[in-house]
């Protein structure tokens, strides 16, 4: 019986990369993130055109997130998952480009990963996002063949909602003030991995989880 965890990246695993970018750079107008904004899309597009204002390339913006590190105890949070059964799916909003250090790290392998491609020029300068989805995250877990009562999904930010949404138990990391407006009352308001944790287990002992 498979039990597989869809965990975001941005917020959950490692810390938010466009606000890390923001502050080494000097730049606030790319502090906004999906905890503000709904449309991703839209975001993105904003994301590109401040980018290029200040002249920053994709090897320039590489460069800076290799300073940055996951969170404390991502790791260890993810073998946890691991040994209670639980097959591990990332689903990110973010970018190949940009995750591929944290993945060594959280030694997550990329055939798991399910996030988008940045497309650039001839000069480096990011111009397109190549989407791997049209409609959200959920559109990952649809694909898979699994007994949704034993699948889980994290998440921090609006367009994690989808996401939490198609499984059966669905934690909504640490949300800002924003998110927790809108969180559904079945979402299960989390601020640690621990609580994560806490939660899985008694599950388990209810039996809403498989051992």
């Amino acid at each position: 019986m498979n039990k597989v965890a869809f965990i975001d990246m941005e917020g959950v695993l490692v810390p938010e990369i466009w606000k890390f970018l923001a502050k080494r750079l000097n730049i606030s107008e790319l502090r906004i993130t999906t905890r503000e904004v709904e449309d991703y899309e839209k975001l993105m597009l904003y994301r590109i055109a401040v980018l290029a204002k200040y002249q920053i390339t994709l090897p320039k913006i590489q460069s800076i997130i290799g300073q940055l590190d996951p969170i404390e105890g991502a790791t260890e949070f993810l073998q946890e998952l691991k040994r209670k059964g639980f097959e591990i799916k990332i689903v990110s909003d973010c970018f190949h480009e940009l995750l591929e250090g944290f993945l060594q790290q959280l030694k997550v392998p990329i055939d798991t990963v399910y996030c988008h491609r940045l497309q650039v020029d001839s000069e480096g300068y990011v111009n397109k996002v190549l989407y791997s989805r049209q409609h959200g995250k959920h559109e990952v877990i649809e694909k898979y063949p699994l007994s949704l009562e034993n699948s889980m999904a994290i998440g921090d930010a609006f367009n994690d909602f989808t996401m939490l949404e198609a499984v059966t138990h669905g934690y909504l990391f640490s949300p800002s003030k924003e998110v927790l407006e809108k969180a559904l009352p079945i979402f299960n308001i989390v601020t640690s991995y621990q609580e994560v944790i806490d939660s899985i287990n008694s599950k388990i002992s209810a039996r809403k989880f498989a051992v």
